[in-house]
């Protein structure tokens, strides 16, 4: 029966692998290297999760502060569409609400560029370092630290590529129509799927940021449909699984509708609920990063083969073994 791989080893990770076996190593990875990742993201990754979790449940504690019971009134005695209308887009232009989306868009985005970071520093160390050793956080931040600089970069040349991709599709929208943006928006989807690549090869080579741009369109020439293929599955895993963490909010807003329940003015629970969507967020959003990781790897192995000079350059290096008799040992007389 062969032995699962425990991805301690460089050459566990660079080596080509069909569809279902990327899919299989996604989750193989994460259950064998639980421990040390689940440390190294509660320590760089949870903080800032939480905050955004914070500003979330701020906003979505007014909104549901607005919305009526079954059967509930208005003040005025009678139900009013435009009354609702008004009371629902007031509950987001409070001080509140405005302070919660705030936190909201800074602690998920600084919690999804931690995120990406993490891992990928992760599988870095983990690489580099020896198979017996387990990897510290400690040394994961220093790698990371070294290299924010660089994903901040790749960070807003990616937004400046889709902003000008986006404002080509409008602009197309507003002045072609529809039938324009036919032909604009699968240009625009295949740059995209192209890019997710980007962040697995800025981080695990040195070339820098445009290098890492122009590597991402090199590597996924051929296997553009199998890359984008390999995204939706794992994006609907992980879309299913999230449904499992927003649950409580769903709760709140369920006990409210239906049962009359009020909740309460210091948005307590929708806070609790929104950083338990957080912390499921978290986990969830760590197998699509992995899942292109291990494309990355596939597309290497199958265009450079570095993996297996890597292993064609070990033979040889290691001890020769010891032979001896299974029957007698050196210090044994034998049988006369």
């Amino acid at each position: 029966m062969p032995v699962a791989q425990r991805f301690t080893r460089e050459a566990d990770y660079r080596r080509e692998r069909d569809f279902g076996a990327k899919v299989g190593a996604t989750f193989e990875f994460v259950t064998s290297q639980f421990r040390p990742l689940l440390k190294c993201l509660a320590y760089f990754v949870l903080p800032a999760a939480l905050l955004g979790g914070i500003g979330m449940g701020l906003l979505m504690g007014n909104f549901l502060s607005m919305v009526p019971g079954v059967g509930g009134r208005f003040p005025s005695g009678r139900t009013s569409r435009v009354t609702e209308s008004f009371g629902t887009a007031n509950a987001f232009l409070t001080s509140s609400s405005i302070l919660g989306g705030c936190l909201a868009a800074a602690g998920f985005l600084a919690a999804f560029l931690l995120l990406s970071s993490t891992v990928y520093g992760f599988v870095r160390v983990r690489m580099n370092t020896p198979p017996d050793e387990p990897v510290a956080p400690r040394a994961v931040w220093r790698f990371v630290r070294g290299r924010l600089g660089s994903v901040v970069g790749a960070w807003l040349l990616l937004f400046i590529i889709l902003g000008l991709g986006f404002g080509i599709l409008s602009g197309a929208l507003a002045l072609a129509g529809p039938g324009f943006v036919v032909l604009v928006f699968p240009a625009l989807l295949w740059v995209m799927v192209c890019l997710s690549l980007y962040f697995p090869a800025l981080w695990m080579e040195d070339g820098g940021v445009v290098a890492a741009f122009r590597r991402s369109f090199y590597l996924i020439q051929g296997k553009w449909w199998s890359t984008l293929g390999l995204y939706l599955i794992i994006t609907f895993i992980t879309g299913v699984m999230n449904y499992l963490f927003i649950i409580p909010f769903y709760a709140l807003m369920a006990a409210k509708v239906l049962l009359h329940w009020k909740v309460d003015d210091s948005n307590v629970l929708s806070i609790a609920a929104m950083a338990i969507y957080a912390l499921g967020w978290i986990f969830t959003a760590v197998l699509p990063l992995v899942a292109m990781l291990f494309q990355y790897f596939n597309l290497v192995e199958r265009r450079e083969g570095v993996g297996l000079r890597q292993l064609l350059n070990t033979l040889g290096q290691a001890s020769a073994p010891r032979v001896s008799n299974a029957a007698y040992r050196p210090d044994e007389e034998g049988e006369y």
